[in-house]
């Protein structure tokens, strides 16, 4: 034990173990120390009431002890039966009697009986026998598709030789009166039809001076360099034979067409020049002739053919030469730009 605190207050070791200070601690001693005038037998007053019983603690296991009565003289009522669980021992912390403690005693549990694990029942092994399959239920037949009419036919036809016909840059004015045309419907915004304004644009164009018509010319020329620079940047950015496919669909379109001029085909340098036949050249050798000036396309080609059936195979071996060199020709450069043979039997000589 520490004699620090006896010595201040005076006291041996032995008188403080005496009293049990070592049990209660030190808060009893500070007590002391608090006042210092204090003499031994004074000191030893304050302490000894505190000192006749000793502390005890309650723990949440046993039942609260009363303060034992056999120092008052008077007995106890009916004995407390003892309980199994609740024990206070003195801690062995070599103190005197004074000082006992006590823990928590720990009930006993009896071990609970391992319970034993039913032996699972045996399935029954699984039939190898195929079970029998259910009957498939049978698709329901796809509905019919309605009979287009002939006019919706035609619309899906036309909307298809659209998507292949492509669609150029529009034009821009290259004359000086679609320029001078085109001044005037931007400044009138408002007017009844086209008809009205193009007759106005005739009276001015025709009272125009030359400096007027020179400057309305300059802008077309320029119009018209940049308009076909544009042109051909177009139809360099598509395939040649989608420019073929593109003039295909595009007769196909004027056939169908009520305006002659719709649908004008592609100008594109790279398309294979199509083939000359025998026929065709005495044809052009005819009309260079000059013999048919002046008369209509349909009569000048039945006179021309007439002549051709009436030619004899001696007369007719130089526009034959010529045929078969154009076929040569022909096939070579489609050959090289579409990448198709070309068959002989459909080709007419």
């Amino acid at each position: 034990m520490d004699t620090r605190w006896s010595r201040i207050e005076g006291l041996s070791p032995q008188c403080l173990d005496k009293y049990g200070l070592t049990a209660l601690g030190l808060n009893l001693t500070r007590v002391a120390l608090r006042r210092p005038n204090l003499g031994r037998h004074e000191a030893t007053g304050i302490l000894r009431p505190a000192l006749q019983t000793p502390p005890l603690y309650r723990s949440y296991a046993t039942d609260a002890v009363s303060r034992p009565k056999a120092h008052t003289g008077r007995t106890t009522s009916a004995p407390r039966k003892k309980t199994a669980t609740a024990k206070i021992t003195a801690p062995a912390t070599g103190l005197g009697s004074g000082a006992a403690t006590s823990k928590p005693a720990t009930r006993k549990t009896k071990p609970k009986a391992k319970s034993k694990s039913k032996p699972k029942p045996r399935t029954k092994a699984k039939s190898t026998k195929a079970r029998k399959k259910s009957p498939k239920t049978k698709a329901k037949p796809a509905k019919k598709k309605k009979a287009l009419k002939p006019e919706e036919k035609e619309r899906l036809v036309v909307k298809e030789l659209k998507a292949k016909a492509l669609s150029p840059p529009k034009r821009v004015a290259n004359s000086a009166f679609a320029v001078l045309l085109a001044e005037k419907q931007r400044e009138v915004r408002k007017f009844e039809g086209s008809g009205s304004v193009a007759k106005e644009c005739s009276k001015i164009y025709r009272s125009f001076t030359p400096e007027q018509r020179e400057h309305y010319n300059h802008i077309a020329n320029h119009n018209k360099a940049s308009y076909d620079s544009t042109y051909r940047n177009w139809i360099l950015s598509h395939s040649p034979i989608q420019i073929l496919e593109a003039n295909t669909a595009r007769v196909a379109l004027k056939k169908r067409s009520k305006s002659p001029r719709s649908w004008p085909k592609l100008r594109d340098e790279r398309l294979v020049t199509g083939l000359r036949t025998s026929f065709a050249a005495f044809n052009a050798q005819r009309h260079r002739s000059g013999d048919f000036a002046g008369m209509k396309l349909g009569e000048a080609a039945k006179l021309i053919g007439a002549e051709w059936r009436a030619l004899s195979e001696n007369d007719k071996k130089p526009f034959l030469q010529e045929g078969e060199e154009d076929l040569a020709r022909y096939e070579q450069e489609v050959k090289a730009v579409y990448n198709r043979d070309v068959k002989r039997e459909t080709v007419k000589a």
